[in-house]
């Protein structure tokens, strides 16, 4: 069974082969391979030494991964004194390079720290215990690590990012999540800034950089996609789907739902466009994660 992920515009599709666990005896004798398939190695313990074709070399401790890639030749080996134990991933698939990019790999370094890599073992074990090569199991692991690239992936853009710049991304996701998590509740700028930490002015001042919105397009644009896809599941009326979505006030409600969608809402209950409600929301988050 292969899994195709769409990460940023780029597919990118695998299967896992194996996983795999090993704690490696001190006299374990150098690795030499030209592997056939890609393998993902994550120390949980102990250090070892890789050296690559082109005679790099690198010291892994716990806490670190390397990649060794299909095609490429790698020599490895446990330390003598503090052998190291990994599990360890053979994947196999197309784009596969680009995917190992985003994570922070390539051929040329094929070795990084992961941070907070406690978070990391709890998916690693998981995986390992999922693994049988059964199809339902394939769909388990496969998710498994998807949650790890896209761990690796936030590590490597979190990298490149002003410190400054990630802190306000980081409270600008954390401010959408409490606002679609209460959409239903009559939120004011000044309880969305209070649960939050802020003045009113520095919420304000954040959505216009970050989003180029205020707090309040950007909740009434969320209001109204919940209310879409209430037309588009259910046959609640108009005025039900109006303080389901968030709005006391019907009158209110329709002036905005025209405004965002370009008809009333009695339209749009009767003709149900083929659209995804959230596709503005979505885009606006996705923009928010691209920031570099």
């Amino acid at each position: 069974m292969t899994f195709s992920v769409d990460e940023c515009g780029e597919e990118y599709k695998f299967r896992i082969g194996k996983v795999g666990y090993e704690h490696c005896s001190p006299s374990k004798r150098p690795v030499t391979w030209v592997l056939p398939n890609n393998a993902w190695h994550f120390v949980l313990f102990g250090r070892g030494t890789l050296i690559t074709a082109d005679g790099r070399i690198y010291k892994i401790k716990r806490g670190e991964s390397f990649l060794l890639f299909q095609g490429e030749q790698y020599n490895y080996y446990p330390d003598l004194q503090d052998p190291w134990t990994y599990i360890w991933v053979e994947l196999t698939g197309d784009n596969l390079e680009a995917m190992f990019r985003q994570c922070g790999f390539t051929k040329e370094h094929c070795h990084k720290s992961l941070y907070e890599f406690d978070s990391y073992v709890e998916l690693l074990k998981r995986m390992k215990d999922s693994f049988d090569e059964s199809d339902v199991q394939q769909m388990r692991i496969c998710a498994y690590l998807i949650l790890i690239m896209s761990k690796c992936i936030e590590q490597e853009r979190a990298g490149r990012t002003e410190p400054k710049l990630l802190h306000k991304r980081r409270q600008m996701r954390d401010i959408l999540t409490y606002m679609e998590n209460n959409f239903s509740l009559p939120l004011t700028n000044e309880e969305i800034a209070s649960e939050n930490g802020l003045s009113v002015r520095a919420l304000t001042a954040l959505f216009s950089e970050m989003l180029q919105m205020t707090p309040v397009q950007y909740m009434n644009a969320y209001r109204i996609a919940v209310a879409c896809e209430r037309f588009q599941l259910t046959d609640m009326t108009v005025a039900e789907t109006a303080k389901w979505s968030g709005f006391d006030d019907v009158k209110y409600f329709s002036r905005v739902f025209r405004k965002e969608k370009g008809m009333s809402p009695q339209e749009y209950k009767k003709n149900h466009p083929d659209e995804q409600p959230f596709a503005l929301i979505r885009k606006k988050e996705e923009e928010l994660l691209r920031m570099p």
